[in-house]
């Protein structure tokens, strides 16, 4: 008798201890949210942590993009000298609506008839970013698009993946053509701002 006794009381036992342990596990996973994955420039490791983002003006359209690659091909001497400022761009592709939209309307219309659209004759500030603050930016005025492709990176994708993995990597590449820009210096804009400022407010 003794020992049927002792094998229900083990039988309990283990289903007692079965079903707490269910319990708890179900009660510290009924807890756990979904994260949305990091998106943008925070996927991607920068020297010091400087990375592009452009603020498109469409009129009264305006998207901010965060872009891997900002490169000036000209324009810096420009000062009335005949070139014009010209820069691209070059991001993993997603979702940019008007973006997008301003690519497609220069595509349908074609480059030489400008002034018809709405997306065309832009504006577009292009800021180096720190720590979400701006260290450089360029504005630039009465933009277009000249040249947009598409492109799978298959030879230094490891800019684009994470995690010491390599992979491909679908990207955007935008060249814009702009009539004037000028340079912002928040950092010198802070400055004066606090040399200038009354000691006793």
């Amino acid at each position: 008798m003794n020992t049927q006794k002792l094998k229900t009381t083990s039988i309990i036992a283990a289903i007692a201890i079965a079903s707490i342990a269910l319990i708890v596990n179900l009660s510290q996973t009924a807890n756990v949210q979904a994260v949305d994955p990091p998106k943008g420039n925070n996927v991607y490791i920068f020297a010091e942590g400087v990375n592009p983002q452009v603020t498109f003006t469409f009129g009264d359209k305006v998207e901010t993009v965060d872009f891997q690659l900002f490169n000036q091909i000209q324009g810096f001497e420009n000062n009335g000298r005949g070139t014009s400022p010209e820069f691209t761009l070059v991001k993993i592709a997603g979702i940019t609506p008007y973006l997008s939209a301003a690519v497609a309307e220069v595509h349908s219309q074609g480059i030489d008839s400008r002034q018809n659209g709405e997306y065309f004759n832009f504006d577009a500030d292009v800021s180096l970013m720190q720590a979400g603050e701006p260290v450089r930016v360029f504005h630039y005025n009465d933009c277009n698009f000249v040249n947009y492709k598409v492109d799978t990176r298959t030879d230094n994708e490891e800019g684009y993946t994470t995690g010491g993995k390599t992979g491909f990597a679908v990207v955007e590449t935008y060249t814009v053509d702009c009539n004037g820009y000028t340079l912002g210096n928040p950092a010198m804009d802070a400055l004066i701002a606090e040399q200038q400022r009354n000691p006793y407010q």
